[in-house]
């Protein structure tokens, strides 16, 4: 297996040599018959054994390692055998031949996750000038769960969930300075993207008004992304924990993407409108960021930094962060001297991984600074830029500003405005019209799509508000200052999200009446009362501290009336009475020399209340800002289980190179065309689960159109699975209805669908010959009947353990058992895209909704709805757009990769256990040179270097790359099993065979017995039998 690398020695070097496998002997003494354990000779045994050693040597392709793993490989065999003559004292000692070897099981494995947590608005000019230092936030972050397991959850919810995992999660928490430019650019994003839900409710736009604003969603993801492919973070998880700073005071707003129901009523059936929209020249685009902009920030960065010459402040933090940096590797090496494993495969067995670790700060304020320089010229170059009413101008970018934002409102005017006078007012929908304008003239069909069904479809309903959001790519944000909001079941439904599930940053100035959260005093009226009391009621205040003081002396410095103390003078207990003492002269002295308390005194009576303490410490402001840290937290651990690493379906779902889809449109009716474009658009759907294609994957698509008048096994299939139940609903106002609703059993329906399956799809020509394939079969029945059907009485759609089950009925507007905002969401049963969309990635990659969990504590399924936002068909509180997230994407790829690299670490360990189990003793001693030792410990390391390679390309997210090396794992684990298994029966068979050191025949033993038994007989023959008395 050393033979046929690639690799190239440097010039004076010789290749390294392997180490011979050892030879199997079978011809010396172990002839014999057939054995009472297996009925196997020994030879057979043996020329089994040689065959296995030469297939696990043909798969342990050891060639297409590096030269350095290569040496590295050899150096552990040769510590780990010590090709040395296997004496017997050494072989008598091991016990057994794991520990012969060194071989231990492994516990589990850990997936290395990087989280980037950044801050906006926390840093006191946000919204309430709210401030999060890091001496603040590091106490909270360091008790949060830094391991994770990777969780699977039953599709039956009656059914038990797995009680141990072998994987689990590690995450690595990185906290990133911001410069505080990055706050003003998204806040502007915010503000210029922010119209009223109802423009037509006054005369004229108002920013001082009381409604709810809708903020279009994407100015906001595109300005996030940008920063994010700026900054270089997308090769991991970024969480945005935002408080942007209002443009007055009474701002209420929130995040959608589309239009309110004023604005799609306004929209619906006005083809005046929408001629006049369509007519309109080319308006400014929506701004994103092209490749060369993003290469001008780090210039720009670099040539601020030429500029600037490095500083002595500079100098520090860099000294200080290759300090932690080496302390941080000293730790690791300790870490592994103690623990005896690689990093990510190591443990104590049947222990669950301990969270360890603190989040590490970064300081990116020069590149955030540059890109938010970059940006702002680019909002100006395009008339984004508009200062509102609120907002002062502070810097020497005001002027030009000011002149930015008339060009922006002579735009809007010239563009747009039906009305070209400069003195009047602009329309209240002029902002409507620049979005609805935006969308018409996008690039993007999903913007014209939207367009089209809304002034269309009069049964289109609007989005949710929320105050939080799944972006496309890899990272997602909180808003603390919008909302709040509340989203999930109407009726029992766990982990709803309510006006409470985020932290209240308005609660937090509340408590702050006294004090702001930098301990100043604010409240004019508070401070006059407190001065009031204290002139007051000063000396009243310091002989209660007097009387407090001597109480304590008493009974803890043993004092009577300030008379000797009696405690040591040298302890911490007697420095303590000491100062009390002083504090006890000083009230008292103050009290001599004063009758009333003047203005220039209160400081120093303040200073005197040491143990009644100051008027401050009346204020609740730390309780409540660490209620706050307690919440953020929690949130935090709640976006790691949802978001980051969310649970899986426990169904399989193996990684296949050729995966065909099936899509079986089944109908009954000739009313409305079921794969209609605003129906379900096929192509739609291919495209969107192509992004889960890895580069190696080819996907194929193949729709069927079938009758049931036409097929009558359709038809006896759907008949057989029809059901009828009433349903009791609740509706949102609280009143409760009783609802007849027709449904499909999925249990009876599969059962009848898999031999059709199989039947209909057999005889594909391109799926011939295909080996590493994987058949995904999808049940669309269009059904026109009165009432809609639904599957399991509640699911448009559902992923089962072999097809996919969905429905789409005639009903386009259907109060589902979800409410958003007081106001039930609404479902087009007519398209069930998103439906299918979800359950077909349940189905081939074990992705959940976004809402289910899986409860540790309770080991059983649960929810929580903080995270089921944004476009993704996982999520719901958007009905429109269909667009999986990277976080859907990735967690596909990582669950095939935590399914191989649990298999591997199974059937790894059943080897090790196979060689535990391979005892070792003087009886088996002769047959230890036919034991392959060598190969064993190469097929263990081997195992464990496809790990470690397959774990650092899955923490770069280079999932593709990570396959190939968990299928290597996978397979060197089942060669290495099996040859364990082997060696294991050879021992076996060895130790029954041999009869070199059974103990030899104990003839002194069966003698003294023997005497012992002749003494005993003898007694009783030779002592007399004494006659017993006769009583009567």
């Amino acid at each position: 297996p050393w033979s046929g690398g690639g690799s190239t020695m440097p010039p004076g070097q010789d290749a390294p040599k392997p180490e011979p496998i050892a030879e199997v002997h079978t011809n010396v003494m172990y002839k014999g018959s057939p054995t009472d354990i297996t009925g196997l000779r020994l030879e057979d045994v043996a020329g089994n054994l040689r065959g296995v050693l030469e297939d696990t040597a043909r798969s342990l392709r050891i060639s297409g390692l590096p030269l350095a793993e290569v040496q590295r490989l050899q150096k552990e065999i040769h510590t780990a055998v010590n090709h040395e003559p296997t004496s017997k004292a050494r072989w008598v000692e091991a016990g057994n031949l794991a520990r012969f070897n060194g071989l231990k099981p492994e516990p589990y494995i850990t997936i290395p996750i990087d989280v980037n947590l950044v801050f906006i608005g926390f840093t006191g000019d946000g919204h309430y000038k709210l401030s999060l230092m890091e001496e603040d936030l590091k106490p909270w972050f360091e008790h949060m769960e830094h391991k994770m397991a990777h969780t699977r959850v039953p599709l039956d919810p009656d059914a038990p969930a797995e009680k141990r995992t072998h994987v689990y999660y590690r995450y690595n928490f990185h906290v990133l300075e911001l410069h505080p430019d990055v706050d003003a650019i998204i806040e502007a994003v915010i503000w210029d993207n922010a119209r009223p839900e109802d423009p037509w409710a006054d005369e004229e736009i108002r920013w001082t008004s009381q409604d709810m604003y809708n903020v279009d969603i994407l100015p906001v993801e595109n300005a996030l992304d940008d920063l994010v492919t700026t900054l270089q973070l997308n090769g991991s998880y970024t969480l945005f924990l935002m408080n942007p700073k209002l443009p007055f005071p009474d701002f209420n707003y929130g995040y959608r993407h589309g239009m309110s129901d004023p604005e799609l009523k306004r929209l619906h059936n006005n083809d005046t409108l929408v001629e006049m929209l369509l007519a309109r020249e080319k308006g400014r685009p929506m701004l994103k960021m092209s490749d060369e902009m993003k290469e001008d920030v780090h210039l720009l960065r670099a040539q601020v930094a030429a500029f600037k010459g490095e500083d002595e402040e500079a100098k520090m933090r860099d000294l200080q962060r290759q300090k932690d940096r080496l302390d941080q590797l000293i730790r690791d090496k300790s870490a592994e001297a103690v623990g005896g494993g690689k990093e990510g495969i190591r443990g104590t067995a049947g222990e669950k991984p301990r969270p360890r670790g603190r989040p590490k700060y970064t300081d990116m304020r020069d590149l955030s600074q540059a890109w938010a320089a970059i940006y702002r010229q680019a909002m100006h170059d395009l008339s984004y830029w508009q200062r509102h009413p609120a907002e002062e101008p502070a810097d020497e970018w005001a002027l030009e500003d000011e002149e930015q934002e008339a060009a922006y409102r002579d735009e809007i005017r010239t563009l747009f405005s039906r009305n070209k006078d400069k003195s009047k007012p602009l329309p209240p929908d002029m902002l409507f019209e620049v979005m609805a304008t935006r969308m018409l003239q996008s690039d993007v069909g999903e913007d014209r799509e939207y367009i089209r069904a809304a002034a269309q479809d009069q049964h289109m309903q609007e989005d949710c508000l929320t105050d939080n959001w799944v972006a496309n790519g890899r990272f997602a944000f909180i808003d603390f200052s919008a909302g709040p909001f509340e989203w999930g079941p109407i009726v029992g439904g766990k982990g709803v999200r309510s006006f409470r599930t985020i932290p209240d940053i308005i609660s937090l100035k509340t408590a702050a009446t006294d004090f702001t959260a930098g301990g100043k005093w604010n409240d004019p009226a508070y401070i006059s009362k407190v001065h009031t009391d204290l002139r007051e009621h000063g000396l009243a205040k310091l002989q209660e501290e007097k009387e407090l003081l001597l109480v304590f002396l008493r009974s803890q410095c043993g004092e009577a009336g300030g008379g000797a103390a009696r405690d040591d003078q040298g302890s911490d207990a007697g420095n303590t009475c000491q100062e009390l003492r002083h504090k006890l002269s000083a009230v008292e002295g103050f009290m001599r020399t004063h009758t009333s308390v003047a203005a220039s005194d209160e400081e120093t009576v303040q200073h005197l209340s040491l143990v009644t303490g100051g008027p401050h410490e009346g204020a609740n402001i730390s309780l409540v800002q660490h209620s706050m840290f307690a919440k953020l937290g929690a949130i935090i651990e709640t976006t790691q289980r949802h978001l980051f690493t969310p649970s899986v379906a426990a169904t399989p779902a193996p990684y296949k190179s050729q995966l065909f889809f099936h899509v079986y449109l089944i109908s009954n009716h000739d009313t409305y065309k079921p794969d209609a474009k605003q129906h379900f658009d096929f192509s739609k759907f291919q495209s969107e689960m192509n992004q889960f294609k890895l580069p190696r994957q080819q996907f194929h698509y193949a729709l069927h159109k079938y009758s049931m008048a036409e097929d009558h096994a359709l038809g006896v299939a759907y008949a057989n699975a029809l059901r009828s139940a009433v349903v009791a609903t609740l509706k949102v106002d609280g009143r409760f209805v009783a609802t007849k609703r027709m449904y499909l059993d999925s249990q009876v329906l599969e059962k009848h669908l898999q031999l059709l399956h199989e039947h209909m799809a057999g005889g594909r020509e391109e799926e011939r010959g295909v080996i590493d394939k994987r058949d995904i079969a999808i049940f669309i029945f269009s059904m026109d009947v009165p009432l809609p059907v639904f599957i399991d009485k509640h699911y448009q759609a559902k992923g089962l353990e072999d097809m996919v089950i969905a429905v789409q009925s005639d009903e386009v507007e259907w109060e589902s058992h979800l409410s958003c905002n007081g106001k039930p969401i609404v479902w087009n049963l007519r398209n069930p895209l998103r439906a299918v969309l979800a359950a077909t990635v349940q189905h081939m990659a074990g992705v959940l909704p976004m809402h289910l969990n899986m409860d540790e504590g309770h080991n059983k399924v649960s929810q929580d709805w903080l995270w089921s936002v944004g476009c993704s068909p996982l999520s719901h509180t958007a009905s429109h757009v269909s667009n999986f997230s990277q976080f859907h994407v990735d967690s596909a790829h990582r669950n095939y990769i935590a399914q191989d690299l649990a298999e591997s670490l199974r059937v790894a360990n059943e080897g090790v256990a196979a060689l535990v189990r391979a005892h070792t003793s003087r009886d088996n001693s002769d047959a230890a040179p036919a034991v392959p030792n060598d190969r064993l410990v190469q097929m263990h390391v081997a195992i464990k270097l496809s790990w470690k390679s397959a774990l650092s390309d899955v923490r770069k997210l280079d999932f593709q790359s990570a396959i190939p090396h968990v299928h290597a794992a996978l397979r060197n684990a089942h060669h290495f099993r099996d040859l364990a298994l082997h060696t294991e029966q050879l021992l076996l068979l060895s130790q029954c065979l041999s009869p070199l050191y059974n103990a030899p025949f104990d003839w002194g033993m069966v003698l003294v017995v023997a005497a012992a038994v002749a003494c005993v007989a003898l007694y009783y023959m030779l002592v007399p039998v004494k006659a017993k008395a006769k009583i009567n």
